[in-house]
C-alpha cells in the first residue's frame, strides 16, 4: 500500500512540474481608441520563441469586436493563419508570426487571447499610424508595443504600456493540477479502505 501510495505522489508532483513548462493562458483585451477614431491606422500581433522556448505554442485570438473598420487582407508573417473579425492562430514556430492588418479606428476595440503549450514565448499588440511606423496608443515609444505578454515557466507575465488598454485574465481550470489532486484523493480513500 505505502508503494502505490509513494508512486501517486510522484505521479502528481511530475503532473504539476510539467503545468509549468506546459500551461494554458487566457485574457479579455478591451482597447480604448476614442483618442484615435476616424483615423487610419494598424493593429499588429506578433507571437514569438524568445531564448528560452520549450517547444510548440500558440497564441489564438478570437470574439474580436470593434467599431473599427478593417480595410483589405492582412499582411500574415512566419506562422500566422485567420483573418480579422474570425479568429487569427499565431504559432512559434518561425522567429517572427506576425499579423499585420490595416484599419480605420473606430471608439473601441475587443478581443480574447489564448496562450497555450510551451512556454518561453512572447506576444505582442501594437497599434501604428497610417504610415505603418508611428506607435500609437502606447507609452513604449521605441519598440511600440501597446502590451507584452512574456509567456514562461514561471507563468505569464503582462507588461502593459499603454493606458488605453485594459487585459483582465480569464481563469482556465487546470485539469493538470485537478488531476493531480485528484490521484492524492485516490490515495487517501485507498488507504483508509485498507485501514
Amino acid at each position: 500500500m505505502k508503494r502505490l501510495i509513494i508512486r501517486l505522489l510522484v505521479v502528481a508532483v511530475m503532473v504539476l512540474a510539467a503545468t509549468s513548462a506546459f500551461a494554458d493562458y487566457s485574457y479579455t483585451f478591451d482597447a480604448n481608441t476614442s483618442s484615435v477614431v476616424g483615423q487610419t491606422g494598424y493593429i499588429e500581433l506578433q507571437y514569438n520563441p524568445g531564448i528560452s522556448s520549450l517547444g510548440a505554442s500558440s497564441a489564438v485570438l478570437s470574439n474580436f469586436t470593434s467599431d473599427a473598420t478593417l480595410v483589405g487582407s492582412a499582411a500574415l508573417t512566419g506562422d500566422a493563419s485567420g483573418q480579422l473579425p474570425s479568429t487569427v492562430t499565431i504559432k512559434n514556430t518561425t522567429q517572427l508570426n506576425d499579423y499585420f492588418q490595416q484599419l480605420t479606428f473606430g471608439s473601441n476595440l475587443q478581443f480574447s487571447l489564448n496562450l497555450s503549450g510551451a512556454s518561453g514565448n512572447s506576444f505582442g499588440l501594437s497599434f501604428w499610424g497610417s504610415d505603418g511606423a508611428t506607435p500609437l496608443l502606447t507609452t513604449d515609444t521605441a519598440n511600440g508595443f501597446a502590451t507584452i505578454i512574456d509567456f514562461n515557466a514561471n507563468g505569464a507575465v503582462v507588461n502593459n504600456n499603454s493606458n488605453q488598454v485594459s487585459i483582465i485574465p480569464t481563469p482556465i481550470p487546470a485539469a493538470a493540477l485537478l488531476f493531480g489532486s485528484g490521484l492524492l484523493g485516490l490515495a487517501g480513500i485507498r488507504k483508509r479502505m485498507n485501514a
